[in-house]
Order: C-alpha cells, then sequence, then structure tokens
C-alpha cells in the first residue's frame, strides 16, 4: 500500500496536466504565428482539462495535509504561510523574468507597451479584470483563496470543520445568482472569484480525498475507475469539440466537462497505486515534482522560441513547436533545481517542522 506522503500516481498526474496546457499553449500560439500551417486547433482544447485536474489535485492533497492537524491558530498560521510561501516565492521569479522580458522586447509576449497597468495587482496575485504580466497566474488566484478556506477551516475544532466546508459550498452555490459572469455589478474582482464554479472542482479533490481514507473499496475495482474516467474525459472532449461548446460562456462548463473526469481520474489513480495495481513511471513523477516550475515558466519560453523562428519561412512548424516544447522542459527543469527548490528551502526555514501528509504544490 502506498503512504500517503509518496503518492507518486499524484505527481504523475501532474505530469499529464502540465503537458495538456502546455499542448494548448504550443498549439494556440503556433496558430497565431503561423496560422496557415495550423488550421484546425480545436482538438488541443483538451488542454484546458490540465488546470481542471490541477484543481481536483489541489484539493486532494489539502484534504490528506489538513483532515487531522490539531485546531488553533498555530496550526492554520504554518499552513496558510508554507501554502503563500509555495506560491509566491516561484511565481515572484518567473513574474522577474516576464517583467524584464516585457519591459525590453513586450512584442515578444504579445503586448504592447503600457498594457500591463496593474503590476501591483499582478505581483500579489490580488483579483483583477486587467490582463496580467503571467496570463497563467490566474489559477494562482483561485489557488490562494482555496488555501485561505482550509486555514480557516484548520483554525476550527474537529467538530465544527464539516459544517464549515458546508457553509463554504452553500456561500458558492448562493453567489451563482448574485454574481454569474464579470464584469457585472456587485460582483467585484475578488468576490466573483470567490463564488466562481471552478471553486468546486478543489471541493471535488477533497470529497475524492475524504474517500480515498475510507479504504473500503474492493482493489479489483480501482483500475476500471481510472480507465473509466479516461473514457469519460475524452468522450466529453468530444461532445466540447462537436459543439463547439466555448468556456467561458458559462463557467460550469468546464466544471461539468473536465472537472467531473479529472475527480474520477484522480480517485481511481490514486486508488490503483495504493492497492498496486498500477505502475508509475519514475520520468512522469520527475516532471510532476517540477511542475510548478513548467506551468510558471513555459509560456514565456514558447513565446521567445515562436518569436525567433516563426519569422524564418521555411522553417517547419511542427519542428519550431517541438524546439519550443522542449525548450521550456528544460528551462523549467533548470529553474526547478536551481531556483525553485532552493528559494522554497530558504522560505521554509522559519517552519522547520513540515505538517504531516502529501507536499502539495498548486496548478
Amino acid at each position: 500500500m502506498a503512504s500517503r506522503s509518496t503518492l507518486q500516481s499524484i505527481q504523475a498526474l501532474r505530469a499529464v496536466a502540465i503537458f495538456l496546457v502546455l499542448l494548448l499553449h504550443l498549439v494556440s500560439l503556433a496558430a497565431h504565428y503561423r496560422p496557415g500551417d495550423v488550421a484546425h486547433v480545436g482538438w488541443a482544447g483538451i488542454g484546458h482539462a490540465g488546470v481542471d485536474l490541477f484543481f481536483v489535485i489541489s484539493g486532494f492533497i489539502m484534504y490528506l495535509i489538513g483532515h487531522r492537524q490539531s485546531a488553533g491558530w498555530s496550526a492554520a498560521g504554518r499552513f496558510l504561510y508554507r501554502r503563500a510561501a509555495r506560491v509566491y516565492l516561484p511565481y515572484w521569479l518567473w513574474f522577474l523574468v516576464a517583467f524584464l522580458v516585457y519591459l525590453s522586447a513586450p512584442q515578444i509576449m504579445l503586448l504592447k507597451p503600457g498594457q500591463i497597468t496593474d503590476l501591483f495587482h499582478s505581483f500579489l496575485l490580488i483579483p483583477t479584470w486587467t490582463p496580467q504580466l503571467l496570463p497563467v497566474s490566474w489559477t494562482l488566484k483561485y489557488e490562494l483563496y482555496f488555501y485561505a478556506v482550509c486555514a480557516f477551516i484548520l483554525f476550527l475544532p474537529g467538530r465544527y470543520r464539516l459544517s464549515a466546508a458546508g457553509g463554504w459550498l452553500l456561500y458558492m452555490l448562493t453567489g451563482q445568482w448574485v454574481c454569474s459572469q464579470p464584469p457585472m455589478a456587485p460582483c467585484e474582482p475578488a468576490l466573483f472569484l470567490t463564488m466562481h464554479p471552478i471553486m468546486f472542482e478543489f471541493a471535488m479533490g477533497a470529497l475524492v480525498g475524504f474517500l480515498y481514507e475510507q479504504k473500503t473499496y474492493l482493489s479489483w475495482a480501482s483500475r476500471y475507475l481510472l480507465g473509466l474516467g479516461v473514457l469519460v474525459l475524452l468522450a466529453v472532449f468530444v461532445v466540447y469539440v462537436f459543439f463547439a461548446i466555448d468556456l467561458d460562456a458559462n463557467a460550469w462548463n468546464r466544471v461539468v466537462l473536465f472537472g467531473l473526469p479529472a475527480a474520477l481520474i484522480v480517485f481511481g489513480a490514486t486508488l490503483a497505486e495504493r492497492d498496486q495495481q498500477a505502475r508509475v513511471s519514475p520520468w512522469l513523477v520527475a516532471v510532476g515534482n517540477a511542475s510548478y516550475s513548467y506551468y510558471l515558466s513555459h509560456l514565456i519560453v514558447i513565446q521567445m522560441v515562436f518569436w525567433l523562428l516563426a519569422p524564418i519561412a521555411w522553417f517547419p512548424t511542427l519542428l519550431m513547436m517541438g524546439i519550443a516544447c522542449a525548450v521550456s522542459l528544460l528551462v523549467a527543469r533548470f529553474g526547478y533545481r536551481y531556483a525553485e527548490q532552493p528559494l522554497l528551502r530558504f522560505g521554509y526555514r522559519a517552519f522547520s517542522r513540515q505538517p504531516s501528509g502529501v507536499s502539495g504544490q498548486p496548478s
């Protein structure tokens, strides 16, 4: 049986999630730079599911980390500090890189000088309607909000935690009638974020974590749950492409289309590992360990490679995409080893004792 602290299936799923996001951005940017060569990009929309998989994984991990923690300010404060350090320290590094690129050559990032007007909000990940310096940072705002909710629940004695979680879900459901789509009054950016349906994907992950901890499932069923999750994801993706569903038209679209299959996949994969029904590739685990560095850096790297190679008319588009993918993976791996890990060691020094459970990271 896999230990809660060594769930390699979660790291492998993180690798799958980052490859899905990478695919989406590779194809969409290639379509921008070489529209004649990449005419049909709808199939790459499955890359959206990478974010939903990250969110479900985050909810799963936070449940495993937090549900056995003692109540009080100490546990909640330690949890919130470590989560904030986990998000902000690597993010600020790549924010600085993006800022330098933006100052020297904003066209690389497909921006105009002065287009980014809320650098303070972008730096601190404060919700806003304006473009962000790192476009992928929108997900981190939901992560931080979810961590704040978890910290509040950790502060409470155990007998009140389930009621608090239920109250949070009720608040979000009620909010759908108050703040359905931006930018609508009285829908301020922060209010919209706290009520967004995508937050239910974190709740799905926490529910999966609860069910995983029950250990009441037949071992033979785990492999079928994982396969079923993959099949459901592929089926809903066909529906997404065939009906040209706009994920932004209704905030519930991606929760239903990609969030539910992601929860089933996480449940199946973790059960399969627990019951020794599946083997996890060490290479996928290594990519998953560095997935946050991949997530933060890949878009900048891809944009730089495309900016350099796309003007060369004879250079094949597929080769350009392959080079961009390879370079982004190398840069992220280097950044993880020589920047992210040292930064986190420095940031965690104030709290030398790590909470029990699976070590988590944002999407």
